[in-house]
């Protein structure tokens, strides 16, 4: 973490010198997992000698288990819900309806990467507040040494390219509390633009860092050389396979050979050089036998030494392998979940690091409604929720509701199951659908929920 004193003055030195330092120590580490997670891994890379074959087997591990744990984190969004049904109204149009947009599950592979993801806010000409991601490579946070270590300013990285000449100039972005300051790179330096600050409104730093986790580390950072092992013995049991395929028919007591070639004859030893490698055969001047030359592969001991590598890989990611078979049949919610815990516990770690930031986005949130709309809504009433996108036995869960029914609330029982979003919405429709059975004249949903006894914390 790149981190400064409290209240530090942004000055072009400054900028110049965290973009060098970011660079030097950060950068190539988020390339390389990047490059992983687009299955360019090292042994593409990989030479040897011409005359040997040199398979190069990548495995997109790193982008199955990237995405998987993504996936089961935020497969199913995020549910935010207040008592308050106007406020309601206007987080869902800015949350979901395009205003904002909802980049939660992007965001949440970009952490899932490189170990971190932003977003930043910004209000565009027409007054209105956006949200736009950048990826760690883009982006540069620096906070701050107060023991709290709120973020101080977020330094943006980018290159502008003329398409004609190929040029490439550089330019740096820093968001602060108050305002955007552009900056432009010049002989390895950073310069200040004229008239290059620009206010932006928000009364905090706009830029939103969500944390992977307490390391900032990628899900498949720590078994990347697990990886590389893994495609270097799928590749190397590859290239045996050839040699397996490149057998020699070996004919004892007949000349012509390499051995035959042996006299200092050039243009001899050539010539039995290209009928070992084009014709398979060598000739030997020793007695009449003849049999094939071919490499040993011990199957058994490789086929276990690349089960444990990749039982390993799938293990200290914390994802499961699907493909095994202990997910095949009709398991029981218990024994899902258990198969699942590794990658629950990953996903738990991953929403207590994902909600800081995203609920300083519901407060920058909430404060432009205030202001623009004349409101006077609190972020902090405001309910956060996760839903895992997993695979339920609903089965299970019915048989659990029927025999909580009457012991805890409609609302708690509802909760339980995977496809209720909003239980009180349910129970609102329900009632609905009850009152039109009986034809009970019913002015709104409301007017339901008072006549069942059901109020906005449940059935009273």
């Amino acid at each position: 973490m790149i981190k400064v004193r409290p209240d530090t003055e942004v000055t072009p030195e400054l900028v110049t010198a965290i973009v060098a330092r970011w660079r030097k120590d950060d950068l190539p580490r988020l390339q390389k997992l990047r490059k992983y997670f687009r299955v360019k891994n090292d042994i593409l890379s990989r030479s040897v000698n011409d005359d040997k074959p040199n398979n190069k087997l990548a495995h997109g591990l790193a982008k199955y288990i990237a995405k998987m744990a993504t996936g089961f984190f935020m497969g199913e969004g995020i549910r935010t819900a207040t008592e308050d049904n106007e406020y309601k109204e206007w987080l869902d149009l800015y949350l979901q309806d395009g205003a904002t947009g909802d980049p939660s599950f992007e965001l949440a592979k970009e952490m899932a990467i490189t170990g971190e993801a932003f977003e930043v806010l910004y209000i565009n000409e027409a007054s209105e507040l956006r949200s736009v991601r950048f990826t760690s490579e883009e982006m540069i946070p620096v906070y701050s040494l107060s023991v709290g270590e709120f973020l101080a300013f977020a330094v943006r990285v980018y290159d502008e390219e003329d398409l004609i000449t190929g040029k490439k100039v550089g330019y740096a972005e820093v968001y602060t509390k108050h305002e955007i300051i552009e900056y432009r790179e010049q002989n390895g330096k950073y310069v200040a633009l004229e008239n290059g600050r620009r206010p932006h409104f928000l009364g905090d730093v706009p830029v939103l860092v969500y944390w992977n986790n307490e390391e900032r580390t990628g899900d498949f950072e720590d078994v990347l050389s697990l990886i590389d092992a893994y495609d270097k013995s799928q590749s190397d049991t590859l290239n045996d396979f050839e040699y397996f395929t490149d057998a020699y028919l070996v004919i004892v007591g007949a000349s012509g050979g390499i051995a035959g070639a042996g006299n200092g004859d050039f243009e001899e030893e050539e010539k039995a050089i290209r009928t070992l490698k084009r014709e398979r055969i060598l000739y030997l001047d020793e007695k009449g036998q003849a049999e094939w030359l071919i490499k040993q592969i011990n199957d058994t001991a490789v086929e276990n030494f690349k089960n444990r590598i990749r039982n390993d890989i799938f293990f200290l990611s914390q994802v499961p392998a699907l493909s095994d078979e202990s997910f095949a049949g009709n398991l029981s919610g218990v024994a899902l979940r258990y198969k699942l815990f590794g990658l629950e516990q990953l996903a738990a770690e991953k929403e207590k690091r994902f909600l800081p930031a995203y609920r300083k986005k519901l407060r920058l949130l909430t404060d432009y409604i205030n202001t623009r709309y004349n409101t006077n809504f609190k972020a902090s009433e405001i309910g956060v929720k996760f839903d895992r996108n997993t695979i339920d036995n609903l089965l299970d869960l019915a048989n659990v509701v029927a025999l909580l029914d009457g012991k805890v609330s409609k609302e708690t029982l509802l909760e339980l199951l995977p496809f209720v979003k909003d239980s009180r919405s349910e129970i609102t429709q329900l009632l609905k659908e009850i009152a039109e059975a009986d034809d009970i004249p019913m002015a709104d949903s409301e007017a339901a929920l008072r006549m069942a006894g059901v109020g906005r914390d449940g059935i009273n």
